[in-house]
């Protein structure tokens, strides 16, 4: 085999294949040639000698071949160890050069640490929460069904639709209703409140996992009226039982409720997320109401059949369902959505968007640094003519460039594993109920990997850059050049020049994302939400389900002794009562029926029987979100009252119901008239038909979502229908004193200690509705921010650069009389310069791209003038002053001294 010329100079083999055969021909030759020799002096023929030698020798060929492979590994041997000596000897001269020139390390090194480091912390959180798929068996199978609406949109399960799909459809192995609860327990004689979950038979043949220790739900309890049984959670058993097997058969108290622990799933594998106890569905009555959509429900998709075809099973029952039953059923259509993307689908595209922001900056700081290099490989241009002079290869002079730029991301991809830890835990803390599946995070060898992989591909690509850079020139023009300057060549500036634009379009496009959010933000906390948020707390009280008989009178007298309790507070000036608290989403919804004269005097059973027949009745029906409040509630969130009255003391049990709406709906369903004395009946939320009288309007109010426009409303009096929700919220307004939360906490539980209490103010209700606004606009203005500081540091360095190049141009300009203005004037010229192209370019850029946050935004465009223009105006000054300050410099040159240093 002919070894090219190429690769023998590339691996320095002094001698070919063939040539050391031939060596080793004439050696085996020579030995033939003295056996045969030696034996014809003992008598031998001269055939039967040369016979005799060459079976001592054995086959001459295999001989040959064999010797040839033996020196051919000893020469690779060999090489192998020249090439780690050199290398080992290139680290050591890079780690030399780096502690000569501290400063260029400790910036090259930083800036790829925050390049790596933002990267691969949104990297973390991408791969946690939208590559790695559910900790479920065959999770692909697995999928969320929906009901829809006549308007195509989502609705939940009533029982009685659940059932049809169950019997009827054939593409699922199984279904399971499942609805998520508060339950309050006694954890170390402390009263928690905890996520429950009820879920139906097939709950965990969905989610195929089996207990850790114990078991799953037997027949006898999934039944009506079966005692209480429940499967808790890995981190609840932890919690509670300190992971002793002693927790099966134990019980635990809910309220007046015993449950006794069966089982305990895997840590990891909690469905929906946060649950801590699961417990049989069955054990409750079934509503025999299509309407009453109160499950969610989710599938596991038999073997062989894809998720399309699943959906149009679930489509064509749903349909037929509606077909037989018409009007009795809200439910028009179906479908199936795969579970990892129905829990990820709100953030996913958020998440992809950050992850694209982090890539921007580190291609923004790998701009940097090779500007740091081609500027290092500028001034050290004559040592490596000097090299090359002196007997080194241009392969010698690209590995010890490529080991200086391995050397500075191995570190920079360290400092930036460092910077990941920290930043992905910063991240949860910012906003972790934004974030699904937050228990699966961790710096895992998949994101560790993406580290290394990011940081070898940097290396690399710095590394070809210096080495381009270093090994362009010849040797005559690279000491020429060097006797006439240290600055280097024009091309060195052309090229730095255009990394620094890059730089700063990329800039530019990071700031103007984050301009825009900025902008949104600021328009969103400026919405007026109809009622009053300073001076105002939240006291969130939660029950039980399982209370007993008398549940709602004991609930009304406690609710009754803590607003008296509230009232006696000093500071306080109204305390009022909701079922919802503002911006939770707790609000029930549905449709209403305005009755007529005749209509409002039929008894609740009388309605009952014709209300079907008057559900399709459109004219006289309405859509509206159903809430529970006292008369004080509106004045502690002065609430304004448009017309009529509010609930008073004339409103109690007993008395002619009464109803409250706000404005919307007043003007969406009696337009043009007084909605005062009109008649309703709204019992298809609360399962009451009493008729309700309209006597108030109120302002509107936005109560779901700040963002959102306010919706139709129908607020119901408390002390008539209290209900029998898991939640009461007490809103209790102050004159704007001292803090009364303390105070409140104690006196509440004075009066009952085994109620779980959350303290809220409405300003922090308010933040935390807008947190995932925050969230965005925090981490793509910080990427912005720093993104700004290398570009920053790219235009300061790229002009100073200049300055240094061009300093015996200056000293002759100021010999010959040039002002100091006009050294300023020329040098800003040429960062201005620089700043208008990267602008420029980048709001180009900009405009094409910022439409991916449509979906963030409120009430700004995503062309927005205002921030494109403030953007581009900032990077213009900021590059205005990053110049000024090298230019300044220039500009106090003394001639002789520019002269004599140029």
């Amino acid at each position: 085999m002919r070894i090219p010329a190429g690769v023998r100079r590339m691996f320095r083999l002094p001698r070919s294949r063939e040539r050391i055969a031939r060596e080793l021909d004439d050696e085996v030759r020579f030995h033939v040639e003295m056996r045969t020799k030696a034996l014809r002096e003992r008598g031998y023929q001269e055939e039967q000698a040369h016979t005799e030698a060459l079976r001592r020798f054995g086959d001459v060929d295999d001989l040959r071949d064999y010797c040839v492979s033996m020196e051919v590994k000893r020469m690779h041997r060999a090489h192998v160890r020249e090439r780690m000596e050199s290398a080992v000897q290139d680290l050591r001269f890079a780690l030399r050069q780096f502690r000569k020139a501290p400063g260029f390390a400790l910036i090259a090194t930083l800036t790829l640490a925050l390049g790596v480091g933002s990267t691969t912390a949104i990297f973390s959180v991408v791969d946690g929460v939208v590559l790695r798929p559910l900790p479920f068996a065959h999770p692909e199978q697995m999928v969320q069904l929906w009901g829809l609406d006549a308007k195509g949109r989502q609705l939940s399960f009533a029982d009685p639709t659940f059932d049809a799909v169950a019997s009827t459809t054939h593409s699922y192995a199984a279904v399971a209703e499942l609805s998520q609860n508060g339950m309050s327990i006694v954890d170390n004689g402390e009263v928690v409140r905890v996520l429950a979950t009820a879920v139906s038979k097939q709950f965990f043949d969905v989610l195929q996992v089996k207990p850790v220790i114990g078991r799953l739900f037997a027949p006898e309890e999934q039944q009506l009226g079966a005692p209480m049984a429940v499967v808790i959670s890995h981190g609840l058993w932890v919690r509670q039982f300190g992971s002793s097997p002693r927790a099966i058969g134990s019980t635990l108290t809910s309220g007046n409720s015993p449950m006794t622990v069966i089982g305990v799933l895997p840590a990891g594998q909690e469905l929906p997320a946060g649950t801590d106890v699961w417990y049989a569905r069955e054990i409750f009555e079934r509503n025999t109401s299509y309407t009453a959509h109160n499950w969610r429900v989710i599938g596991r998709v038999r073997g062989g059949v894809t998720i399309g075809a699943a959906n149009r099973d679930l489509s064509m029952t749903l349909k037929r369902l509606h077909e037989t039953l018409g009007e009795a059923t809200w439910t028009f259509d179906g479908k199936a959505v795969g579970l990892r993307d129905q829990i990820i689908g709100h953030i996913k595209p958020l998440l992809l968007l950050l992850l694209s922001a982090s890539g921007v900056l580190l291609l923004i700081a790998c701009a940097n640094v090779a500007n740091l290099l081609i500027a290092r490989m500028a001034v050290r241009e004559s040592e490596i003519a000097v090299r090359v002079a002196i007997g080194a290869g241009r392969g010698r002079l690209i590995q010890q460039l490529l080991i200086e730029a391995s050397l500075l991301s191995a570190v920079g991809c360290a400092g930036g594993l460092l910077l990941a830890l920290g930043g992905m835990k910063v991240l949860l803390a910012l906003r972790p109920a934004l974030i699904p599946r937050v228990g699966e995070l961790r710096i895992d060898w998949i994101v560790l990997a993406f580290a290394i992989l990011v940081s070898a591909g940097t290396a690399i690509a710095l590394g070809l850059v210096a080495a381009w850079r270093g090994t362009r020139g010849d040797l005559r023009a690279a000491l020429a050049q060097s006797q006439r300057t240290q600055g280097g060549g024009g091309a060195s500036y052309r090229i730095r020049g255009s990394l620094v634009v890059v730089q700063l379009a990329m800039t530019v496009v990071l700031l103007i994302g984050a301009g825009l959010l900025a902008r949104s933000f600021v328009e969103l906390m400026t919405i007026d939400p109809g009622f009053r948020t300073h001076g105002v707390i939240v006291a969130n009280l939660a029950f039980d389900a399982g209370d007993g008989a008398g549940r709602i009178a004991r609930r009304t007298q406690y609710v009754d002794e803590i607003v008296a309790r509230a009232r006696a507070l000093p500071g306080v000036t109204a305390v009022g009562v909701s079922d919802a608290e503002p911006f939770a989403g707790g609000s029930s919804n549905g449709e209403f029926i305005e009755l007529s004269a005749a209509q409002a005097s039929l008894t609740p059973q009388d309605l009952q029987k014709d209300l079907e027949r008057m559900m399709r009745d459109k004219a006289h029906t309405g859509y509206a979100t159903y809430r529970l409040a006292s008369g004080d509630y509106f004045r502690a969130l002065r609430i304004p009252l448009v017309s009529g009255r509010l609930f008073d003391d004339t409103d109690r049990p007993g008395a002619p119901e009464v109803a409250i709406i706000n404005a919307s709906l007043a003007k969406k369903q009696w337009p043009g008239s007084d909605p005062l004395g009109k008649v309703i009946e709204f019992g298809n939320i609360d399962g009451d038909l009493t008729p309700m009288t309209v006597v108030g309007v109120v302002g509107d109010t936005r109560e779901e979502e700040l963002a959102a426009d306010p919706q139709p409303a129908i607020y119901v009096c408390d002390r008539q229908r209290p209900g029998n929700g898991p939640e009461v919220n007490v809103v209790i307004a102050t004159s704007g004193g001292p803090p009364v939360s303390a105070a409140a906490r104690q006196a509440f539980r004075q009066v009952r200690a085994d109620v779980p209490m959350r303290f809220s103010t409405v300003d922090e209700i308010i933040a935390r509705s807008v947190a995932s606004q925050r969230f965005m606009l925090l981490l793509v203005g910080v990427f912005g921010g720093v993104a700004l500081l290398l570009a920053t540091l790219g235009v300061y360095s790229v002009i100073s650069y200049l300055v240094a190049q061009r300093g015996r141009e200056i000293g002759i300009r100021v010999a010959l009389g040039a002002r100091a203005s006009d050294i300023e004037r020329l040098v800003v010229s040429q960062g201005v310069a620089l700043a208008l192209i990267g602008a420029v370019v980048g709001g180009v850029a900009a405009f094409a791209s910022t439409r991916v946050l449509t979906a963030l935004l409120y009430s700004v465009s995503a062309t927005d003038p205002v921030a494109f223009g403030g953007v581009l105006v900032m990077l213009c000054v900021i590059a205005l002053v990053a110049s000024y300050l090298p230019a300044r410099r220039a500009s106090r040159l003394e001639p002789m001294d520019a002269l004599r240093s140029g």
